[in-house]
């Protein structure tokens, strides 16, 4: 889970610690709030460091790295078989 999905997680939960009324409770939140998104932000960087270490080690090995596979550039202005071939042949 990256870090916005968890910030938007926890916001979901519509628990604000300044509207609490018990100071320990609020206190307590907040600690745990912090807690959780350092340890988010802690575990997507081992994920990366973790990739990082496994391609060196296939490199080593003589192995193809795991490839970086990009998303799809959409291209709005694409027509359908029959308007190509309309086009193509007039």
């Amino acid at each position: 889970m990256d870090l916005e999905t968890l910030k938007e997680l926890l916001a979901s939960l519509d628990i604000n610690p300044d509207e609490i009324q018990d100071e320990r409770y609020a206190t307590s939140f907040r600690i745990l709030f912090s807690v959780i998104e350092k340890q988010n932000e802690e575990i997507e960087f081992l994920k990366a460091e973790n990739q990082k270490l496994r391609d060196e080690i296939n490199l080593l090995k003589g192995e193809q790295i795991k490839p970086n596979i990009r998303g799809s550039k959409k291209n709005d202005d694409i027509s359908s078989e029959k308007e190509r071939r309309k086009r193509r042949f007039p």
